[in-house]
């Protein structure tokens, strides 16, 4: 069975935690919609990470897990 966290990386770049912090973002919005854009400055805003591929993997993560969904150009939570 694969693990979504490993004990040797830093629990705040692993995909779940940054799922969280754009399921966060989702909360804050009136609308419960976000564009990329708005996940990529949440992300570099309280990471300072901008990492494509650790972007993709949380989005990824959480569509997975049925939490969002995307309508272009918006990430909304289900």
């Amino acid at each position: 069975m694969t693990k979504l966290v490993s004990r040797d990386e830093n629990i705040k770049s692993t995909s779940v935690y940054l799922g969280y912090l754009i399921l966060k973002a989702l909360k804050r919005n009136k609308h419960g919609k976000i564009t990329i854009f708005d996940a990529v400055e949440v992300i570099k805003g309280e990471q300072n990470i901008v990492h494509y591929r650790q972007l993709l993997f949380a989005l990824v993560f959480l569509y997975s897990a049925n939490i969002i969904d995307f309508v272009e150009p918006y990430i909304y939570r289900k």
